[in-house]
């Protein structure tokens, strides 16, 4: 990576990390991928179950694959599986000792926020789960919430409804119009101004380009 980039995210992550710990967030950041797989290993024991969100971050760390290989009881969602089985799985992931999700924005003064389509990820980073591990890379840090909301809109909802393969407008236009389209993603907004009470919460931010 550009040393100036680099120095860059590492900056950005570092800021938002400060404010989060303001916030009562566990902060803690991380150069590369690598290194925050490694911190997520260490939060998480061998006798806890996992549930995680969908998430492009995730699957990008491998993270998932990582903590099946240990043996860990997991609830995420996969291929192949059936509509029903998938509802399934995803309330399931919900009474889990632990959740795993990326926000799609983390704004400089130390916000989540959360965008989704039918509540099960923005509900487990919420409560439920005692212990909530929450994924972020340095492109997914914003200045405040207009700008979170901003970004959500222009740039993770299109890309995920394409990721998604759902015949929303902005799969093709690349832009939100906020649609009424069937399959729409964006239905459920979330800010979380401050750490939500009896929950462990850790956010970890990485200084790499991860996610939508």
């Amino acid at each position: 990576m550009d040393t100036n980039k680099a120095w860059h995210m590492e900056t950005i992550i570092a800021a938002a990390a400060k404010k989060l710990e303001k916030n009562h967030f566990k902060a803690i950041t991380a150069r590369t991928s690598a290194e925050a797989v490694n911190h997520a290993l260490g939060l998480i024991t061998a006798n806890e179950s996992v549930g995680a969100g969908g998430s492009q971050t995730l699957i990008q760390l491998e993270l998932i694959e990582r903590l099946a290989e240990r043996g860990q009881q997991l609830y995420a969602n996969k291929p192949g599986l059936s509509a029903e089985e998938s509802l399934k799985l995803r309330r399931q992931a919900l009474n889990s000792d632990i959740y795993m999700a990326s926000p799609n924005a983390v704004t400089l003064d130390g916000k989540l926020l959360f965008m989704d389509s039918i509540g099960n990820r923005a509900s487990g980073m919420i409560f439920g789960p005692k212990k909530v591990i929450a994924f972020a890379g340095a492109n997914k840090i914003v200045e405040n919430e207009a700008a979170g909301w901003a970004r959500i809109r222009q740039v993770a909802g299109p890309l995920n409804s394409r990721r998604l393969k759902l015949e929303n407008p902005c799969a093709t236009t690349g832009i939100c119009s906020d649609c009424d389209s069937p399959k729409r993603i964006c239905n459920i907004a979330v800010t979380l101004h401050k750490i939500p009470r009896h929950t462990q919460y850790y956010v970890i931010l990485i200084a790499e380009e991860l996610g939508y």
